[in-house]
């Protein structure tokens, strides 16, 4: 095993450039297009990369950036793995890591083994020598196995889910951070939780690195002249609890019983797409709100210029999970339109309360629904703030400085220096 597995060739023919392996749970995912904006950025910087997806999409991806991707993607959930041989990788990787047999379905889950095997191989076949995985739940789990069976370095980006969800074990996102090159997070808030988290171990914490996801600021143009009338407010999110859009729902009814004229519409899919049906039928807001169901990220750049003000009424959801920064919010900020959010997680990162955009409480519908009617009642307010937007999103999410930095990060031969990078 170890003859098989621990060997680091990775350099691709022609020059010795390295080659990144980008680790997703999924790929391509319609909600996650910070992940293909990264790898094209990457890509812009001729380093060479290629994406390992652990699973096939479920739904069907058509964002024209797609088109634009020289990666080569692999499923690493096609390749067939000899149980005898997971077996023997699983009693391998318990004694490289220490692992007690008390604590192998934790640490050594069977499935994550069989995966972690197939992406080994993989990597080693496309000569990689470093996994990036984003998120660091499964996927940055199989690439810490992964890399350890291919002999080779990997680091994580984590987001929110994965280390809020009431599922997040502190003691196995402690040792991912632990062997990982260094581990990137989206805001300062998350950034703040990880030094928490790792309180006991600063040597770690010094791993964990602030770096900003970034837009592609040349894709979004500032139009006020495309603006639609009625007002639009738009909202952009997966339909979940924690993008409060039951929320939003409500700050319209409360907005349309004020006698305020507008429109709003809801773009996304997901598992709350019945309620929110039944809550906009129940409140008759049928003739005012309308859920867009999902639309590609060059359809979203047209909804954007055409809306008024951009709202995303984030909430923390009951397992604990919540928004990181949210993706639409820094398009807004692109295509130069104000802002109404809510004191959540990282978003008062991007949302500087009266500068570009208003910010409330999570969960309050009234105090969202008096936001948006101050912005509506304004319009030159709301178009300079905007405009601030646009300039906070040049000088801190700009998708090729911001990537720049993971990708230093990723060929350094020294360990990262704790605290903010990028943004």
């Amino acid at each position: 095993m170890e003859q098989r597995f621990l060997k680091s060739n990775a350099t691709v023919s022609g020059g010795g450039t390295r080659r990144v392996g980008y680790v997703l749970k999924v790929f391509p995912r319609v909600s996650e297009t910070f992940v293909i904006n990264e790898v094209l950025a990457l890509e812009s910087f001729e380093q060479p990369v290629s994406i390992f997806a652990l699973h096939h999409p479920a739904e069907s991806v058509t964002h024209g950036i797609l088109d634009r991707l020289q990666a080569p993607i692999h499923y690493v959930e096609d390749v067939e793995a000899d149980e005898h041989y997971v077996a023997a990788a699983r009693r391998w990787l318990a004694r490289r890591f220490e692992v007690d047999r008390s604590e192998r379905e934790l640490y050594l889950p069977r499935k994550y083994v069989r995966l972690a095997l197939g992406l080994a191989r993989l990597g080693l076949a496309s000569r990689v020598d470093h996994f990036h995985a984003h998120f660091a739940s499964r996927s940055g789990h199989v690439a810490l196995l992964a890399a350890a069976l291919a002999g080779i370095t990997y680091s994580i980006t984590a987001h929110a889910k994965d280390i809020y969800h009431s599922d997040v074990d502190l003691d196995v996102l402690r040792w991912k951070i632990r062997h990982a090159k260094f581990v990137a997070t989206v805001t300062d808030y998350n950034l703040r939780h990880l030094e928490a988290v790792l309180a006991d171990d600063p040597e770690t914490a010094k791993k964990v690195l602030r770096i900003y996801n970034g837009v592609e600021l040349s894709r979004f143009h500032s139009d006020l002249s495309a603006a639609s009338d009625p007002p639009l407010l738009l909202g952009v999110g997966r339909l979940v609890e924690k993008k409060g859009f039951d929320v939003l729902i409500d700050a319209c009814r409360i907005l349309r019983d004020a006698g305020s004229t507008f429109r709003c519409e809801i773009v996304g899919g997901g598992e709350l797409e019945g309620v929110l049906s039944r809550q906009i039928a129940n409140l008759h807001l049928s003739d005012v709100v309308t859920l867009r169901g999902s639309l590609t990220t060059e359809q979203v750049a047209l909804r954007l210029r055409e809306a008024a003000i951009v709202t995303l009424p984030c909430v923390v959801g009951g397992d604990g999970n919540v928004d990181a920064l949210p993706t639409v919010l820094l398009e807004a900020m692109a295509v130069g339109r104000a802002l109404v959010s809510t004191r959540v997680s990282g978003v008062p990162e991007i949302v500087e309360h009266d500068c570009n955009g208003l910010l409330v409480e999570p969960g309050d519908a009234s105090a969202l629904a008096s936001a948006l009617a101050t912005l509506l009642a304004h319009p030159e307010r709301a178009a300079e703030m905007g405009l601030h937007g646009r300039r906070l999103a040049a000088e801190k999410f700009d998708l090729y400085k911001n990537a720049s930095v993971v990708r230093d990060l990723i060929l350094a031969d020294a360990p990262p220096a704790a605290g903010v990078a990028g943004g």
